[in-house]
């Protein structure tokens, strides 16, 4: 059942958007909106025991008249957010003004209904492309995958299965999720499933609350088959920060209990709870966590706590951290230790870039056959043959990749500290010499 495992996204959006016209609250209204809250939280809410200090506090702030100036559904929407958060500590919890999925709601189980908001969901999905940002091949055959939510794979699994090809050749494979704020769960079912020869592993159990608080238990295991080749046999290095949220964070969480990837970043959010969204009074309507998921190997969840990754790092630094790691590790292994070495200064650059003095730098103009290096703007550049001019940037003091080739690099061959020559060192260990002029 899709909703049982359908996590919130946006949680952390600072706007609750709506295209209808904003109507002024009287505290009538808002009393009613809260007294609908309550009802919805008595029938779906996780913890029951919470409901009734959570209503007592949100009418305590009614008395108080915190709510007295907010004239727009919309402010009382990212207020009672706000609220019901502070007393739950629930970060699942959010309440949004939207009439005309509140009036879809009363007939939804209209045929005509259903294909409207289907087709609705499905032409925003492909606007986001699925939640699918980027993916490339990194230096070393590394590659990269960012995406910012988890879109349910019965719309998303073509996308998604056509980005896994696409990087099914790489000897490591770096996940981006620090701007992912969650979505459905069978998402991250159907990427972990790529990760695995094993097909039977258990990756989720799972219950929730039904109409009624009837309860459904269930289980979530690695797929047994996926479209395309698996991705088995690579290391797998999953980034995080402070926003990755919930159904992000359960795949993190999963991945790493299971030994199958190194976390690195920041500790993520702490939200581990299933949601469902109903109907409120007004056109409001609310994310409700209404069951629990647990990790079947630790039989825990992260719930408030959040993931905490294996190598912390500030989330800024985490591609460059994993980057280095990736080929770090390659090159233990030596898997074309060459070609990895000879990333991993460029890498290790990346993240704290070398500086040379600018009268250094003057001193390493000048022109080497069909090859002048000229300073421009404080920055060394490499011009051959007056045809190209490509920017220099600096490895050691007397070292520089140039921008757009790989295959070589320039060195500053001096004696007696004054330049005589540049040096050509080629990646498969050749060396070319070019005298001064």
């Amino acid at each position: 059942m899709k909703k049982c495992i359908t996590l919130l996204f946006l949680v952390f959006s600072i706007g609750v958007y709506s295209q209808e016209k904003e109507i002024n609250f009287s505290d009538l209204n808002k009393k009613q909106i809260i007294d609908s809250l309550y009802k919805k939280l008595e029938e779906y809410y996780i913890r029951p025991k919470a409901n009734a200090a959570i209503n007592k506090k949100l009418n305590e702030n009614l008395k108080k008249g915190l709510y007295k100036n907010i004239l727009t559904p919309n402010e009382f929407a990212l207020k009672l957010s706000t609220d019901l958060v502070d007393a739950s500590k629930d970060l699942h919890f959010r309440v949004m003004y939207d009439p005309s999925w509140a009036e879809s709601q009363k007939n939804i189980k209209e045929k005509v209904t259903q294909q409207k908001i289907k087709a609705e969901e499905l032409a925003e999905a492909k606007k986001k492309n699925f939640g699918f940002v980027q993916s490339k091949i990194l230096e070393g055959n590394i590659g990269y995958l960012e995406f910012n939510y988890f879109e349910d794979p019965a719309i998303a699994s073509e996308t998604a299965a056509s980005t896994m090809q696409f990087l099914s050749n790489t000897d490591a494979l770096i996940i981006d999720l620090r701007k992912n704020n969650g979505g459905v769960m069978e998402m991250g079912q159907f990427i972990s499933s790529y990760f695995f020869s094993n097909k039977e592993l258990p990756l989720y159990k799972y219950y929730y609350y039904e109409e009624k608080r009837k309860k459904i238990e269930r289980e979530m295991w690695l797929l047994p088959s996926v479209p395309g080749k698996r991705l088995d046999e690579i290391p797998i290095y999953i980034l995080t920060s402070g926003g990755t949220f919930s159904a992000a964070e359960w795949m993190t969480y999963s991945l790493q209990n299971l030994k199958r990837a190194i976390i690195v970043g920041e500790k993520t959010a702490g939200g581990a709870h299933p949601i469902t969204r109903t109907v409120l009074a007004d056109g409001l309507s609310v994310n409700i966590p209404f069951g629990e998921v647990k990790d079947p190997i630790t039989n825990m969840d992260f719930e408030g706590k959040g993931v905490m990754p294996d190598i912390i790092c500030k989330s800024e630094e985490a591609v460059n951290t994993s980057h280095l790691l990736a080929l770090q590790q390659l090159s233990l292994q030596n898997k074309d230790s060459n070609t990895i070495d000879w990333f991993i200064p460029v890498v290790k650059n990346r993240q704290y870039p070398f500086n040379i003095d600018v009268e250094i730098l003057q001193s390493y103009q000048g022109k080497f056959g069909k090859t002048e290096l000229i300073l421009e703007s404080n920055k060394l550049y490499f011009n051959w043959n007056n045809i190209t001019t490509l920017l220099m940037t600096p490895l050691e003091s007397d070292l520089f990749i140039v921008d757009g080739m790989d295959d070589f690099r320039i060195k500053i061959v001096s004696e007696n500290n004054s330049v005589t020559a540049i040096k050509r060192i080629y990646r498969n260990g050749q060396e070319r010499v070019y005298k001064k002029d």
